[in-house]
């Protein structure tokens, strides 16, 4: 049985991690597989990527039953974090269409940190986000130092690392950290809505858009505006971007092509 599904639906390109027996723990297996399934993403005709997890959990974090049962020392688990867990994070964030969390059940630790590198966040009311590590006594090692300060602040991104503690749907809702919450019965059904959606807007517009605004955050303002610019320009150089204006002025919806 495939620990990742992969799956079509139109432009959207849903990835499910499929470990329900240990709520989604992640490993090497997974880890890989997520990695190419993002890359081959870029330029397979999808437009939105949904990544979620199977049975009732998005993912529990890193497989630490699995790591204590084969004895994984601190070489070994710096390789992991180096060589697999951060290429994969990093591949989230390299994805050049949208990437969304689909978070339905618990999202703890490295699963945590796994939701925070998407661009955004879809819950469930039974939804739960906790950076799980001070349990165990370590530091989030997925990029949450960096990722929970810029989504809810530096005051509750410090208070969730040092007390590990659960932060559920409507509070992940309230404190920036999940962008919309559904009820169970019609989760997968507004994820898809949403996802697909996206999907249809400008190929450029979104690949462009994405990009200036995750390098907006590690940059001035008037970086950022002369970075707009060159985009926009990009943007309007294009096929898609005469498409945009044409169909507006001819009161058409546009028919993008990529191009």
């Amino acid at each position: 049985m495939s620990m990742l599904l992969n799956e079509r639906i139109g432009a959207v390109t849903r990835l499910t991690i499929n470990r329900p027996e240990v709520k989604n723990a992640l490993n090497e297996t997974v880890m890989h597989a997520l990695r190419e399934a993002l890359t081959a993403a870029h330029d397979d005709g999808t437009r939105c990527v949904v990544l979620t997890g199977a049975g009732g959990s998005f993912s529990s974090g890193a497989d630490l039953k699995e790591a204590v049962r084969t004895s994984i020392g601190p070489e070994e688990s710096f390789r992991l974090l180096t060589e697999v867990y951060a290429p994969t994070l990093k591949a989230i964030r390299a994805c050049p269409w949208p990437v969304i969390a689909a978070v339905d059940g618990f999202a703890g630790g490295l699963g945590c940190d796994m939701a925070l590198a998407c661009d955004m966040r879809l819950v469930s009311r039974r939804a739960v986000f906790a950076e799980l590590f001070i349990r165990v006594g370590l530091i989030p090692d997925g990029g949450g130092t960096w990722l929970l300060p810029r989504l809810v602040g530096a005051g509750r991104a410090f208070e969730m690392m040092v007390t590990g503690r659960n932060v559920d749907a409507e509070e992940a809702a309230a404190i920036g950290l999940a962008n919309h919450v559904y009820d169970e019965a019609v989760f997968e059904e507004e994820v898809m809505r949403l996802a697909e959606s996206i999907s249809r807007q400008s190929p450029e517009a979104l690949r462009r858009g994405k990009a200036a605004m995750l390098a907006a955050l590690d940059s001035s303002y008037e970086a950022s505006l002369a970075r707009e610019a060159e985009h926009q320009r990009a943007i309007l150089s294009s096929e898609d971007g005469q498409e945009g204006f044409r169909a507006f002025v001819e009161k058409r919806p546009p028919v993008w092509t990529g191009r």
